[in-house]
């Protein structure tokens, strides 16, 4: 019983950065998925999974920080096309993940899978969704994610 109090009490505590939500209305225009002009338009979003819940990730595309992601929330960007470099640093645990390169075209609705690999046993980082359907689905179910300074 002790060793799952334990257990509860650092994952409770290994989550201590917030996500801020981004406008409903944003939102709600984010999820028509539409092409931007000669631009990318990229969606990270993380899917829900018991391992590492309480774990916030900023995610950092070129090293610029687009926001932060919790389980069942995303975050948006608008990107120049050509190759680009996705990578979570996590909040309450050390580290981060590796660097998922992505080539983007323009006018292109771009996806990133963040999760927990291993079916949920293995490590927090990101990857490709395995379909487009799938990608779909994560950013529906999940919740607008911004950086601290936007909204």
């Amino acid at each position: 019983m002790k060793k799952l109090l334990l257990c509860a009490w650092v994952l409770a505590l290994s989550g201590c950065a917030s996500v801020q939500y981004g406008d409903k209305d944003a939102e709600a225009r984010l999820k028509q998925f539409s092409a931007v002009p000669g631009k990318t338009s990229l969606y990270v979003c993380r899917v829900s999974g018991f391992v590492a819940s309480g774990v916030t990730s900023k995610v950092l595309v070129d090293g610029k920080d687009i926001g932060n992601l919790k389980p069942k929330t995303f975050v948006h960007a608008v990107i120049e096309p050509g190759e680009h470099a996705v990578q979570l640093v996590h909040d309450g645990i050390n580290g981060s993940s590796g660097i998922h390169r992505i080539q983007t075209q323009p006018n292109e609705v771009a996806f990133v899978w963040a999760g927990v690999t291993g079916g949920g046993w293995g490590i927090l980082t990101v990857d490709n969704f395995s379909s487009r359907q799938e990608a779909l689905n994560c950013v529906n179910e999940a919740a607008y994610s911004v950086t601290a300074t936007a909204k």
